[in-house]
């Protein structure tokens, strides 16, 4: 039973690597693409400064990074604390369900539940903590969200 858990995870985990890893790929190579025909056009520093000088330029230079990180502002960072908290709860109970329908009662299904219980329930106090602080120091704008 435990063995056919970890395959099927393996099994998923593996698949998630190859699909973000290719769709990472495709779009880095939509950019080069879309890239390469504009700095083709630049022919001059005039050129290149009169692209910089508006808006959508600006834009397209900052755009020439990999990866661009994304903004961490109180509601995403609140946010990730919650889905962490629900899926790691969730799985705690999951495998504190199996450790109680299990006919061998070994402690590896209770330790694994418990310590994600435990996890999820420490996340979701941390986001409430960080929910509470953030409006109590005036970082959550109301009007303005993410």
């Amino acid at each position: 039973m435990y063995d056919s858990f970890v395959v099927g995870f393996t099994f998923c985990w593996i698949t998630w690597v190859i699909f973000s890893t290719l769709r990472r790929y495709l779009i880095s190579k939509s950019q080069a693409a879309l890239q390469e025909k504009v700095f083709t056009r630049i022919d001059s520093v005039e050129s290149m400064l009169a692209l910089a000088a508006n808006d959508s330029g600006q834009k397209f230079l900052e755009s020439l990074t990999l990866e661009r990180p994304e903004p961490f502002t109180p509601h995403t960072r609140i946010l990730y604390g919650i889905q962490a908290g629900i899926v790691l709860a969730s799985f705690g109970f999951a495998m504190l369900y199996l450790h109680h329908v299990r006919v061998t009662n070994g402690p590896e299904l209770l330790v694994f539940g418990a310590g994600a219980v435990g996890l999820g329930i420490g996340f979701f106090i941390a986001s409430a903590a960080s929910l509470w602080l953030s409006r109590l120091l005036g970082l959550m704008d109301h009007d303005r969200r993410g």
